[in-house]
C-alpha cells in the first residue's frame, strides 16, 4: 500500500516569529465633520472675498449735491479715491481743495469704464485722485445737470490690478478648499463602508 504524503502547516503569510498586523478599522467620525468642515469654509471664503473685492465699489466717504456751492467733506487717506456722477449730471465740473494745505487738488479723468448701481441709481466714474489731508471742500457746478439737484459721490478708487486678483482669489481658495472638503469626505466614506468598526472596550 502507498502512503498518504506527509501533511505541513499552511504558511500564514508572514514571515516565521512574526504576529499577523493588526485589522484596519474604520475612520473616526470626526473625518466627516472635517470635510464638511473645510465645505463650509469654501463657502464662506467665496463670499468673503467676493465682497472684499468689492468693497471699493460698495464703500461711499461722502455723497455732494453738485449745486455750485463747496462742501466741506473727510475721506479716508489709505489710497486714492474717486469722484463718481450719477445719471442726472453729464459733467459734474468739479473742484477740489485740500484744506489741510490749501492747494487745489489735481483731478484725473477716469478713461476706464467704472459703473456702479446698488438700488440708489447708476453711478460713473469721473475723476480719481489723491485724498491729501483728507480734509477736503468739494464743489460741483453740474453745468450740464439734467434737472436741479444732481450729485456726485466720493469712495476709494478700484485697482485694476487689485479687482482681477481679488476675483482670481475669490475663484481659487474657495475651489481649493472645496476640493479637499469633497476628497476628505469620499475617501473617509469609502473605509467607512469597507472597513469593520473599532471593537468596543
Amino acid at each position: 500500500m502507498s502512503q498518504p504524503p506527509p501533511s505541513y502547516p499552511v504558511p500564514s503569510g508572514y514571515p516565521p516569529g512574526h504576529p499577523p498586523l493588526p485589522p484596519k478599522y474604520r475612520p473616526s467620525g470626526w473625518w466627516f465633520v472635517v470635510g464638511g468642515g473645510l465645505i463650509v469654509l469654501a463657502l464662506a471664503a467665496g463670499v468673503g472675498l467676493f465682497i472684499w473685492t468689492l468693497s471699493a465699489f460698495f464703500h461711499t466717504d461722502a455723497t455732494v449735491a453738485a449745486d455750485g456751492q463747496a462742501h466741506e467733506i473727510t475721506v479716508e487717506t489709505d489710497g486714492q479715491r474717486m469722484l463718481w456722477r450719477d445719471d442726472d449730471v453729464f459733467d459734474p465740473d468739479c473742484s477740489i481743495v485740500d484744506l489741510g494745505t490749501g492747494d487745489e487738488v489735481e483731478l484725473r479723468p477716469v478713461t476706464s469704464q467704472f459703473t456702479k448701481d446698488f438700488g440708489d441709481g447708476e453711478w460713473t466714474a469721473a475723476y480719481r485722485f489723491d485724498p491729501g489731508s483728507g480734509r477736503l471742500a468739494v464743489t460741483c457746478a453740474a453745468a450740464l445737470s439734467i434737472d436741479d439737484g444732481g450729485e456726485v459721490q466720493i469712495g476709494p478708487a478700484p485697482s485694476i490690478g487689485g479687482f482681477v486678483g481679488g476675483l482670481i482669489a475669490t475663484i481659487a481658495v474657495p475651489s481649493l478648499l472645496g476640493l479637499f472638503g469633497l476628497a476628505t469626505l469620499i475617501v473617509t466614506g469609502i473605509l467607512w463602508s469597507t472597513r469593520p468598526a473599532k471593537p468596543r472596550g
